[in-house]
């Protein structure tokens, strides 16, 4: 690839053979486009140019690992064009020093434009459980889980959203009209609260640093649906709560219905409920008494999702951080497969994220050390797999032959298969966010599969 100093050059000179041409764009340039070059108006560009630019992005990106978390490959290139533009358009194309001084301002508009990433909160409904009215706030990390009256209450104490625009929405969400508001930006926002939290008990919202807003927004979303699988490793079969536990924008209430034809026989297509529309129901008092309990988890699984949104990744302990962000991502998504097969590959991928990738020899050390198992007991109180029978049925059969396109059983029921992995995985995710909560200092992911 090009040095940054010859690519700013080709642009250049692009440029200048532009000014000299007669037919702009001339054959083969494409659809000529615009860049904004602030008070100097606005730089017509051909197809040449932004190839360059895209080169340009790319190759600043690689040089930047802090840019590389910050913004998503079409955010950087957007703020790279952009920055280009005023510098673009006073220069003087035949100064000797054009290059230099294009690539200074470009440098210099850069960080400029990223000082302005500063706080953002983004939030968005979703399920948690039936009960809400005795439910503190549940905060893991950036991630703060709130019964909705509570997150409105604390919008209007932040003074996000006005004590008129707040009564309207409570009126609203008690099933009263609301007449039309006067003002058009104040009627936008109110329908924009109403629709992002809809009919949805709880809000989850998220709050980053330092980050544009479409990445700041992806990183957001991810960080939520991490905090609801933290949340839903309190029992014994995550997938299950967390059938319940919904963002607004993941949520659809699933009634699976099929037609079926027999010969000789009139069938009805009967219906299955998935994607429920709220979690558990607990008796008053009893939630706070869980949440006393899973205190350490949230702590332990909110310094993982600090780190998610975190605008540098630079942090205290990045390596077990990564290790732990990897493995409750899968757990998340694995709990959310919808084919059984493909939900064993993402639970194992859990164990051996955790392994550090090393294969069954270090998961059965991992489940050892955080677990309590040694090889040869048995996973089951009544006996049957041995912890080291569970692993290589999970690693080979579920794992790897699927992966290789070599399983002989893809056609087969994989339920019981994915309840063992769910199980595996959730103990050995459980018992690493506890070692890591305990364990402040050092910052060795090899260190989980030691006792």
């Amino acid at each position: 690839m090009a040095g940054l100093k010859d690519i700013i050059g080709s642009i250049l000179a692009e440029l200048k053979a532009i000014q000299a041409a007669q037919d702009f764009p001339g054959p083969n340039h494409g659809f000529p486009g615009l860049i904004d070059a602030g008070e100097h108006g606005s730089l017509l560009v051909n197809e040449n140019i932004e190839r360059s630019i895209t080169e340009l992005s790319t190759l600043l990106l690689e040089n930047d690992t802090a840019a590389t978390r910050q913004f998503s490959n079409a955010e950087w290139r957007a703020l790279v064009r952009k920055s280009l533009g005023p510098p673009l358009a006073s220069i003087d194309l035949d100064d000797p020093l054009a290059v230099d001084i294009v690539r200074k301002e470009l440098r210099r508009a850069l960080d400029q434009a990223r000082s302005k990433n500063g706080n953002q909160e983004y939030a968005v409904g979703c399920t948690l459980f039936e009960s809400k009215d005795d439910i503190d706030p549940i905060r893991v990390g950036p991630v703060v889980i709130e019964a909705r009256h509570q997150w409105l209450d604390r919008m209007v104490a932040e003074q996000k959203i006005g004590k008129v625009m707040a009564k309207r929405i409570r009126r609203k969400w008690a099933g009263g009209k609301l007449a039309k508001r006067k003002n058009a930006v104040d009627q936008i926002r109110e329908k924009d609260v109403l629709a992002i939290v809809g009919a949805c008990p709880f809000v989850c919202s998220v709050k980053t640093r330092g980050l544009p807003p479409e990445s700041g927004k992806h990183k957001a979303i991810i960080a939520a649906r991490m905090a609801l699988a933290v949340v839903a490793l309190a029992w014994d079969k995550p997938s299950s709560a967390l059938d319940g536990f919904r963002l607004l924008i993941d949520r659809n209430l699933r009634q699976l219905r099929i037609l079926t034809f027999e010969p000789g026989k009139i069938t009805l297509a009967g219906s299955k409920l998935s994607h429920l529309p709220s979690g558990y129901t607990f008796k008053p008092g009893e939630w706070q008494v869980q949440a006393k309990r899973l205190a350490p988890l949230f702590a332990a699984a909110g310094e993982v999702l600090d780190f998610v949104t975190h605008a540098t990744g630079q942090v205290s302990r990045p390596a077990l951080n990564n290790v732990l962000m990897q493995a409750l991502l899968w757990f998340h998504e694995a709990c959310r497969e919808a084919v059984d097969a493909m939900a064993v590959v993402k639970f194992v991928a859990v164990l051996d994220g955790l392994a550090c990738g090393n294969g069954e020899s270090e998961i059965r050390a991992l489940l050892t050390a955080r677990v309590g198992w040694s090889e040869n007991d048995s996973i089951y109180k009544n006996g049957g797999l041995t912890m080291k029978q569970a692993v290589a049925r999970l690693y080979g059969e579920g794992r790897s032959r699927t992966v290789h396109g070599t399983s002989e059983r893809l056609s087969q029921d994989w339920s019981e298969m994915r309840g063992l992995a769910e199980a595996l995985s959730r103990l050995a995710l459980l018992g690493c966010l506890n070692w890591f909560e305990k364990n402040a200092s050092g910052d060795d992911p090899a260190q989980l599969r030691v006792r």
